[in-house]
């Protein structure tokens, strides 16, 4: 009897042990399990990313982008542990036996709050056009210049970075691309140099459109004789060129430089979007030059920045997919290019929608 005692007086510890230390289960599921804080986080960032996908292929297809905000997330997790240890009496078994019963149960309930980004002030944010300042950023915090040009700005001097406007127009993105590509080089040696030149008045009236950007690129080699001539830049000061550019027209009554809206980036991007034949040819989306010779050409250059793929069925190991009109649309996870464009996307939404989160309906969403 005093063994088998000892026999039971230890197995209840165990249990006792096991049931004290479930007790301790809850706060790391919560944090680190498939209901915690980094599984939240990873789903928000990953829809985040298909809402963006989404909205371009709308575009695409001159369909109405609408952005859902994730307002709030709310969860409560509940633990039931029991433990029921039963043994016989001594005396009415030969065996003594032990047994010990077991429950325990973990339940993760979240609520997810969305909220329709819409109205005036929202609108308004989508449409404005880019703050050269948001552009200097850009480029001073790692993002690559040429990207960050291709994608924002409209017209750089007279040239226009536009696809659609008509065939004319090649020549002219062609030295678009060029230009963004030497300023590039210039920025990976560390010797292109960005400003922002505010007037005193603009200052005073946070007026916009009284700035201009300045860019200074060294005079030695080729490449900073080039782009001089593009950009007709003939002022030298400490052995390098130094090119002002006033935001919209000059007094000239020559164009500038002119960004784009948050809504014209997305729109521009759009013509990255890859459709079925049979969209095109029932007239469902058009070419970028009314299926001219020249959209071949195009497609190239506007490919080294971004390219989104069609499949009729669910693709693998991609980086981000949507499905819209029956149809899979998706970016390979191996296209760098791609996703550095889309992630520079994001990055400008969040910089230039932010703050004009208008609050609207609310559609709360319990899960179970």
């Amino acid at each position: 009897m005093y063994i088998s005692s000892q026999r039971i007086g230890f197995k209840i510890a165990v249990a006792a042990f096991l049931g004290f230390s479930a007790c301790q289960m809850p706060s790391r599921i919560s944090m680190e399990g498939e209901g915690g804080r980094t599984a939240y986080n990873v789903a928000i960032q990953m829809t985040n990313s298909q809402q963006m996908l989404l909205n371009l292929v709308r575009m695409r297809y001159a369909d109405t982008p609408l952005f859902l905000d994730v307002s709030s997330i709310t969860t409560q997790s509940t633990i039931r542990s029991e433990i029921s240890p039963v043994f016989s009496i001594p005396g009415f078994s030969k065996d003594n036996p032990f047994k010990l019963g077991t429950d325990l149960t973990w339940q993760d309930q979240p609520t997810i709050t969305y909220m329709p980004l819409e109205g005036q002030a929202f609108a308004a944010r989508l449409l404005r056009p880019i703050d050269l300042r948001t552009l200097q950023l850009l480029c001073y915090s790692g993002w690559a210049v040429d990207k960050v040009f291709w994608m924002m700005i409209q017209n750089f001097q007279e040239l226009w970075n536009e696809p659609e406007s008509s065939e004319t127009c090649m020549p002219n993105y062609k030295r678009f691309s060029e230009v963004s590509q030497l300023l590039r080089l210039f920025q990976r040696r560390g010797e292109l140099q960005l400003g922002v030149i505010v007037s005193a008045k603009a200052e005073k009236d946070q007026d916009p459109e009284e700035r201009s950007l300045q860019i200074s690129f060294p005079i030695d080699g080729a490449d900073g004789e080039r782009l001089a001539e593009i950009l007709r830049c003939d002022q030298k000061v400490n052995g390098k060129f130094l090119k002002n550019i006033e935001l919209g027209f000059t007094n000239s009554g020559r164009m500038g430089i002119m960004p784009r809206s948050i809504f014209s980036c997305m729109s521009f991007l759009s013509w990255g979007v890859q459709v079925p034949q049979e969209h095109i040819d029932c007239g469902m989306v058009r070419m970028a030059h009314n299926n001219q010779p020249e959209d071949a050409n195009w497609s190239e250059l506007f490919r080294e920045l971004v390219d989104i793929h069609w499949s009729r069925f669910c693709p693998k190991n991609v980086f981000i997919a949507v499905k819209y009109r029956n149809y899979w649309f998706y970016i390979d996870d191996s296209d760098v290019h791609t996703k550095r464009t889309f992630g520079l996307l994001l990055q400008l939404y969040n910089l230039n929608a932010d703050e004009a989160k208008n609050r609207g309906p609310i559609l709360t969403l319990p899960l179970g």
